[in-house]
């Protein structure tokens, strides 16, 4: 699907010139027509627990190294630590301050993806060569675990659970990608649903994986991985593709669902989907980023720019830019966290990153400056 792709590689590359971007499909399950068929309509989600949702939250400032003094939030762990960039710099955001995990060269630049609660930490780093190699973070040391026999063109991690588990994907030349999951020091390649590409995006503690693939007839479908089998979970009806970003302890997954030229958040619980729409007039789409053991879903949507002043002879047009804001899903529908935080607070939230079991969500956000800061809310 086009829509995650595209913000998963800006995501992944932001402030930088970065990001390059499976394959029988024997073994690969396919779920029952359920998952095409049934949706529930935004807002119409009374059954779904999505738990119990702060009225507002704090805001705190994780820091950044000296530099330009910003920072990208980019994963989150359940003890209030994160990883992801500051001043350039891959870096462990803890108790307010940024530390840099270093890199595997001297010339190389690290993007931090995600986090787990032992703080290692898990992403890409970018060769001087111009090649990305997945890497580990664990006891202040960084681990290549880069396989250049089955990714040959890179790879990058994304995800990584309490056991140390960790999924990407690699590019195994300029127009196939496969996802992947390193384990204990071997990495495997997933496949894919029978098209050219794979990402597996997240890993619970229970070792289930999701991501999306291309199908062999070309769409995008959201995929679970587990017991070895890539399932296609389809995507409801109306939808135009799926994918999936994140899944917790209970199996529950979300991520985002293709809707004619936007894109809506989505919910996919016990084989059924549920389309959790979009904030308020952010018709340029929307994807759900996080989900805790709670049920607790967050994510961001995107709002298109909005006309100010007509074009006169002699005079342009002037418009207000296309903007981004995080959401919480509240009473069955994303609501801006912008709202939920205090008015003073001198920042405008641009997208959530995460949420963990405490309800604490991780924010990128704009200070009055327009400078990027990586922002944590916790509920009041």
């Amino acid at each position: 699907m086009n829509t995650f792709k595209n913000y998963c590689l800006v995501s992944l590359s932001i402030g930088f010139s970065v990001i390059i971007a499976g394959c029988s499909s024997s073994g690969i399950d396919v779920v029952s027509q359920k998952a095409d068929q049934s949706v529930v309509n935004p807002g119409a989600i009374g059954s779904i627990n999505t738990g119990t949702i702060a009225l507002a939250y704090s805001i705190t400032d994780l820091g950044a190294l000296p530099g330009n003094n910003q920072s990208i939030a980019q994963g989150l762990n359940n003890i209030g630590q994160a990883a992801g960039i500051s001043s350039g710099i891959g870096s462990l955001f803890s108790n307010g301050n940024a530390v840099s995990l270093g890199t595997l060269g001297v010339s190389d630049v690290l993007f931090p993806q995600a986090i787990n609660d032992l703080s290692q930490v898990a992403g890409y780093d970018w060769l001087s060569s111009g090649v990305a190699h997945a890497f580990l973070f664990s006891n202040g040391r960084i681990t290549d675990i880069h396989s250049a026999s089955l990714f040959p063109s890179g790879s990058t991690a994304t995800g990584i659970n309490n056991s140390g588990q960790v999924v990407g994907y690699g590019w195994i030349n300029g127009a196939i990608d496969h996802a992947f999951l390193y384990n204990g020091g071997r990495t495997v390649d997933l496949g894919t649903l029978g098209g050219n590409e794979a990402m597996a995006l997240g890993i619970n503690d229970v070792g289930q994986i999701v991501g999306h693939s291309a199908t062999a007839s070309g769409v995008e479908h959201a995929f679970l991985y587990s017991n070895g089998k890539m399932a296609d979970l389809g995507m409801p009806s109306g939808a135009i593709s799926s994918s999936a970003l994140a899944i917790n302890h209970s199996g529950q997954i979300v991520g985002e669902i293709g809707i004619s030229s936007s894109s809506h958040a989505a919910l996919y619980n016990g084989g059924v989907w549920t389309d959790l729409g979009t904030v308020a007039g952010a018709t340029l789409g929307a994807l759900a980023t996080g989900i805790n053991d709670a049920g607790q879903i967050v994510g961001q949507a995107t709002f298109p720019k909005v006309l100010i002043r007509k074009a006169s002879p002699g005079v342009r047009a002037l418009y207000k830019p296309i903007t981004r804001v995080g959401f919480v899903v509240q009473n069955g529908a994303p609501t801006d966290l912008d709202s939920l935080i205090p008015a003073n607070s001198g920042f405008a939230i641009t997208g959530a990153v995460g949420i963990n079991k405490s309800g604490a969500i991780l924010c990128n956000a704009k200070t009055s400056t327009s400078a990027s800061r990586a922002v944590l809310l916790t509920p009041r």
